[in-house]
């Protein structure tokens, strides 16, 4: 029918919730927001944000760096949203709380962050660190972090995305039309239906979503990963992460 108004795609999250307003979390609203101009006809979820400032603070940093998120506390970020995205930074993660983060509709929270060299993980998730003899190895720092989420809550996959773009990038690389720079989508086993409504939202946003398997496998694109700040293809992506134990030594 003509002059209808634009619609989300079948299976598409209508809603995101992101907490944290730094670059991170900013750039990734930004990134939302431009879902309309590059898929005409598909609307942009809702986005609400979150952070250690109250709401009323918090409307004015956005109003500059992320006009079209609302602004929510914390407690409010997951009550009717679909996917909620960690976006603070890993050494502050014990400062969050956990059960937050789930609500009635989500399918699955996503792990943005990454470890940064000088800057550990806090106590509490360092305890959640595989136990593996020989020493620490690529990708450990990823799963201590879903396994502390699960430990202090969490029912619903936890996914791993936007963990392998600059926020310099992430709200202007996306583009409607080929070549398209490729993004990872993860989870573990049982994330499957969580981790592909992601990746509709990811190619929503003007990228090709490579998914899969196991969080570990983040590890080659992660800092220090050999793939890590590359503006793959699909196909490049793809082998990185097929190959992830070979180019890591596992």
């Amino acid at each position: 029918m003509s002059g209808s108004a634009p619609t989300s795609a079948p299976g598409l999250p209508d809603s995101v919730g992101i907490l944290g307003a730094g670059r991170a979390g900013t750039s990734l609203a930004r990134a939302l927001a431009r879902i309309p101009r590059l898929a005409p006809g598909t609307d942009a979820p809702r986005v609400l944000m979150a952070a250690t400032r109250p709401p009323a603070a918090l409307r004015h940093h956005l109003g500059i760096y992320a006009p079209e998120a609302e602004a929510v506390r914390p407690d409010q970020l997951a009550a009717d949203t679909q996917l909620t995205v960690i976006a603070v930074p890993r050494e502050d993660l014990d400062e969050i709380e956990v059960p937050d983060l789930v609500g009635p509709r989500t399918l699955g929270v996503v792990d943005l962050t990454n470890s940064w060299g000088g800057y550990g993980l806090p106590d509490d998730v360092t305890s959640f660190l595989p136990d593996v003899a020989g020493g620490s190895r690529p990708g450990d720092d990823t799963l201590a972090v879903a396994a502390w989420l699960r430990d202090r809550g969490v029912t619903v996959p936890v996914l791993r995305a936007f963990f392998d773009i600059s926020h310099h990038d992430l709200d202007s690389a996306g583009r409607a039309e080929e070549p398209l720079r490729a993004l990872a989508v993860g989870s573990d086993h049982g994330g499957e239906q969580a981790r592909a409504a992601l990746a509709l939202l990811v190619a929503a946003m003007g990228y090709a979503p490579v998914q899969f398997t196991g969080l570990r496998r983040a590890a080659v694109v992660e800092p220090e990963g050999p793939g890590f700040g590359g503006e793959h293809t699909a196909d490049e992506l793809r082998h990185l992460l097929d190959t992830a134990s070979s180019h890591l030594g596992w």
